[in-house]
């Protein structure tokens, strides 16, 4: 079914379909006009015939006629009896009814038509019988056999064949296109349809989606570099600023004063984590830190960032289970696989307090699990954006930046991130490369 929704291959078939009625209707009308031809020839010839016959006055010419016609007529071709004053003269025995007979019919020996026209008419005083061959209708419908068997199906398997090779042409040029933009519209911008583009509508579309590409990957990478530079240029002077903040905390100060500037302070260390984190997350989508890849046992660094954060989960009324199948090495930073875990952890236990948050590792795929109010469906995508926040976490710390920040530590080893439900709570899923 989803094949026949193909555009090509519709109209491949309404062509075929089209073609077979239009040869069939042409050869159906040419049958009809060739067969009443024949069929008004052959009526003619018993016709003339009989006519023959009649226009002889005397009953001895007629029988001598009637003679000299069995005797050179071709059995296959005519067939007559003469009844005549007691005398009969036929090249054939016994009557035949009215109309189209066929050659069981037929008292004769071989060789008989396939099927006459018979045609009486009373003489005076007697009976005149012609029965016309009509071997030429059965050989009329056994060229249209043949025309059939021999010229159409095969331009109809020929045709076929071509729509065939079309049609899977153009499905893959199409299904090329859908798949481009299907990768763009998930972020992919780097997807094109790629070479070579041929000189059809296909190609000219498949060209331009692909300019199209580079401009929006070069627009969003531009993007990416202006927010990277103000993250780097407004870090240093924030990192001033919390200096001199802590500088100032060690000199003496009013109460009141004082936690104002804690207050600044830690507000001040939330705006640098931001940065540090915008900053990661652009070095990470840009492909800084593959260098650095060695092999990393995903199943002990699990183990150990369970055992690590074991006691902040209990502080927070959680319990943190661990759970894996074996040794899995894969090729990564154990560092950043270590933030993307940590990250996944910090995110449960500051949605999800108090549930059970379970790890584990099947294989390739990692899952977190926790038993928190989860992530609906339809804003799964939008919270994997830069300073993406729900609005049931706005009045909980932080910047929006975690899930952000694990996605692109997924995409830089080329694992796959998927965010489900854990009915109840959130369940997310990294698959990493086999």
């Amino acid at each position: 079914m989803t094949r026949f929704r193909s555009t090509p291959l519709r109209l491949s078939v309404v062509l075929i379909a089209v073609f077979t009625v239009f040869i069939s209707v042409g050869l159906g009308i040419a049958y009809v006009i060739m067969h009443q031809a024949l069929g008004a020839e052959i009526a003619l010839r018993a016709d003339q015939t009989i006519e023959e016959i009649r226009a002889i006055p005397e009953t001895e010419e007629r029988l001598e006629r009637a003679g000299e016609i069995a005797a050179a007529a071709d059995t296959r071709a005519l067939l007559i009896r003469l009844e005549l004053d007691g005398e009969t003269i036929a090249n054939i025995g016994g009557d035949l009814p009215e109309g189209i007979v066929g050659d069981d019919d037929i008292d004769l020996p071989e060789p008989v038509a396939d099927s006459y026209l018979v045609r009486h008419t009373d003489l005076e005083p007697g009976r005149l019988t012609v029965a016309v061959g009509r071997d030429s209708v059965s050989e009329l419908q056994e060229t249209f056999v043949a025309i059939l068997g021999f010229a159409l199906l095969p331009a109809l398997m020929l045709t076929s064949a071509i729509g065939i090779v079309v049609v899977r042409r153009t499905t893959a040029r199409v299904e090329a296109i859908r798949s481009t933009l299907h990768e763009l519209s998930e972020g992919t911008l780097a997807a094109r349809v790629g070479a070579p583009h041929p000189d059809t509508d296909f190609g000219d579309i498949s060209r331009d989606l692909d300019r199209m590409a580079e401009a929006q990957e070069a627009a969003v990478g531009a993007l990416r570099q202006i927010g990277a530079d103000i993250a780097h240029d407004l870090k240093t002077p924030i990192q001033r600023v919390a200096v001199r903040l802590e500088r100032l905390g060690e000199s003496d100060l009013p109460e009141p004063a004082r936690q104002h500037l804690d207050q600044a302070s830690t507000e001040t260390a939330q705006i640098i984590a931001t940065f540090q984190s915008l900053l990661q997350i652009a070095q990470l989508e840009g492909g800084q830190g593959r260098e650095a890849f060695t092999s990393v046992d995903l199943g002990a660094l699990l183990e150990d960032m369970a055992e690590i954060y074991g006691p902040s989960a209990e502080d927070a009324g959680a319990t943190l289970t661990c759970s894996v199948s074996g040794p899995f090495p894969v090729s990564g930073d154990r560092h950043l696989l270590s933030r993307l875990v940590a990250n996944l952890i910090e995110n449960a236990l500051r949605h999800a307090p108090g549930t059970e948050i379970a790890l584990s590792l099947t294989g390739r795929m990692l899952t977190v699990r926790d038993g928190g109010p989860g992530i609906p469906a339809g804003q799964r995508d939008y919270v994997l954006r830069r300073l993406a926040r729900l609005e049931a976490s706005r009045s909980t710390p932080g910047s929006g930046l975690g899930l952000a920040l694990v996605k692109a530590i997924a995409d830089l080893h080329g694992a796959e991130l998927t965010l489900g439900d854990a009915q109840p709570g959130l369940l997310v899923t990294v698959t990493f490369p086999g």
